[in-house]
């Protein structure tokens, strides 16, 4: 089996409404989507994204000078696939557009040696849950009204969310601390709520706006300080009781490695396509194993199910719905957990009418 062709389409997805955080402010994913195709017939999926339409025109450009590295080979060599990519990249470096890049050709890598073998890709990893508990991540944002986070948050549970996490990192936290209350006083004990600074504090008011966010029994504190400063997120790890999480804006193992090392977190959560892909996320999660810490995830949901479903340390999934308008058939939700496909590979059927509508 050999890659014959690779399409790129980029396309511009709309949220169902303007979302903003602590550090962001956007209304669309720009999605660079990536199709292997092999001369058997059969197609490997995989994307990347930016926030705004340029940055993600500069991803599609990189993604497609990594083609001719692809082009030809046999996908299920996957690992070494990834180590020519890898080498091809020195100059260009192992960080930033060049990773997120090589994310979505990675993946689709994956998805076709599955694929290949006749077994979902959660099987073809060697796990054998068909079910990985999530948390709903898609609402819950920081320009939301008090009201209008609860109303979200009530729609999550009717959907099946038993878990769904809350944005915070406003510079006055008093203001969050209230806001957090009244979410947790509406939704009850029976709901695990989580909370995302998105970054947005120093070392010393994160441990003040944590210790004041214990009591009110949160599943994990997010991102409390800048994701370059290890030192400090570990002093807020090591001040708290609840759950610190982390890891999602570094790229590669390499970086994950950094911050088992210096006891950054609790909870490390790769991002798909700052590792690279698969392959990296892999090598992320047998560290984290290797440190007896458990292991989540940030976004891509559909491809990040399966890897979590093959790791005994997994916690818990990250569920963004942002991608699912362009399969036919989206991941379902029951009772808190992620229910995996049991088509090969990714599990995914494209929706071509869905890519025609999104394509710019």
């Amino acid at each position: 089996m050999k890659i014959s062709t690779i399409d790129i389409e980029q396309l511009a997805i709309p949220l169902r409404r303007p979302i903003r955080t602590a550090a962001h402010d956007f209304t669309h994913a720009y999605t660079v989507f990536v199709r292997l195709r092999t001369d058997i017939g059969l197609t490997g999926i995989g994307w990347c994204f930016a926030f705004e339409a340029s940055k993600a025109a500069a991803l599609a450009a990189l993604v497609a000078d990594l083609t001719s590295v692809y082009e030809g080979r046999d996908p299920r060599a996957v690992r070494a696939n990834f180590a020519a990519a890898w080498r091809d990249l020195n100059f260009f470096g192992h960080a930033g557009a060049a990773m997120m890049a090589l994310s979505a050709l990675d993946t689709a890598c994956w998805d076709l040696a599955a694929q290949a073998a006749e077994l979902p890709l959660y099987r073809y990893l060697g796990g054998d849950n068909t079910r990985v508990t999530t948390y709903a991540s898609s609402g819950l944002w920081l320009n939301y009204s008090v009201d209008e986070v609860i109303a979200e948050a009530e729609m999550f549970r009717a959907q099946g969310h038993r878990a769904m996490k809350m944005r915070i990192g406003r510079p006055d936290f008093m203001t969050d601390i209230g806001r957090v209350g009244r979410v947790r006083e509406a939704l009850g004990s029976d709901i695990e709520l989580l909370v995302d600074a998105n970054q947005a504090w120093p070392v010393s008011v994160a441990i003040r706006a944590g210790r004041l966010l214990e009591p009110l029994d949160i599943f994990w504190l997010e991102e409390p300080v800048f994701y370059t400063d290890l030192a400090g997120c570990a002093q807020v790890t090591a001040a708290l009781d609840m759950r610190v999480a982390t890891g999602e804006t570094s790229y590669g193992s390499a970086a994950m490695k950094q911050h088992l090392q210096v006891r950054a977190a609790d909870v490390l959560m790769p991002d798909l396509q700052r590792m690279g892909g698969i392959t990296e996320y892999l090598n992320a999660a047998a560290l984290c194993a290797a440190f007896n810490q458990p292991v989540s995830s940030h976004l891509f949901t559909e491809a990040s199910a399966h890897v979590l479903a093959a790791q005994p340390h997994a916690l818990m999934l990250e569920h963004m719905e942002w991608w699912e308008e362009l399969f036919e058939n989206p991941l379902a939700i029951e009772d808190g957990q992620v229910v995996l496909p049991t088509a090969p590979g990714l599990g995914l059927t494209v929706s071509e009418q869905a890519l025609s509508r999104f394509t710019i």
